[in-house]
């Protein structure tokens, strides 16, 4: 595949050091943060460079697993490796052209609202892979198919983070304005070797909100981890 026929920046970027450019580096603008520089190498680490948190997510799949935006398949190759029944699903087909070629067996090109051929166990949505959802409208859509896509007794494991530390004041107050949309909810956009992508929304939810449309959607909820940094990691039981 020639990646100068590429233009997604994100893709652009991770064929380009598939193909041998290790100092690969994405750029992410934001509306609500400032712009972030990160090497690309990141998105390809092993399970031994994964955050415990991740390590721990991996832990939790069980049984037959769909891995939903699995980008560069690390975290499905672990499971691969580990003897799991896993499939990755990614929308973009760059990614999906890496991961064949990583070596990763059962690989669905979709996105995810129109896939609905098998059931699964286990949903692992990892790097705030719940952010694609936007907004909790998107959510709640997302929370109902996940619902046609899992066997009874079946868990969606994911992680977020509250940004509510964005908002704090000196004196230990948040100032947030209530007439505008989630605080959580940003604007995302990719840029590469000069080249940006679209913008796109992308959530962040903190669990207080995410453990409400769960219920409401028919899913316990538990948070089993959280670090240092306001990132959590939750199980979402399907209720049966």
């Amino acid at each position: 595949m020639d990646i100068r026929k590429n233009t997604d920046p994100l893709e652009t970027a991770f064929l380009d050091y598939f193909n041998g450019n290790e100092q690969a580096e994405i750029i992410i603008h934001s509306n609500k943060s400032d712009v972030e520089k990160v090497t690309v190498s990141y998105f390809f680490r092993e399970f031994e460079r994964m955050p415990l948190l991740e390590q721990k997510a991996l832990a939790f799949c069980s049984g037959k697993i769909l891995d939903v935006g699995a980008g560069s398949g690390s975290h499905s190759l672990f499971l691969q490796e580990r003897g799991e029944n896993i499939t990755a699903l990614e929308i973009k087909s760059g990614l999906i052209d890496i991961m064949q070629k990583r070596g990763i067996r059962q690989i669905v090109n979709s996105d995810i609202f129109k896939y609905n051929s098998l059931k699964y166990d286990s949903l692992l949505m990892l790097m705030n892979g719940i952010g694609f959802t936007g907004d909790f409208k998107g959510l709640e859509k997302f929370l109902q198919h996940a619902k046609s896509l899992l066997n009874p007794g079946g868990q969606i494991i994911l992680d977020s983070s509250d940004l509510l530390y964005l908002y704090e004041e000196e004196d230990g107050s948040y100032l947030i304005n209530l007439n505008e949309e989630y605080y959580g909810e940003l604007e995302y956009q990719f840029e590469y070797q000069g080249v940006k992508g679209e913008r796109f929304k992308w959530l962040f939810i903190d669990f207080n909100s995410l453990l409400q449309f769960a219920l409401q959607s028919g899913f316990d909820c538990e948070m089993v981890y959280e670090d240092e940094h306001f990132n959590y990691l939750a199980v979402l039981s399907l209720i049966s």
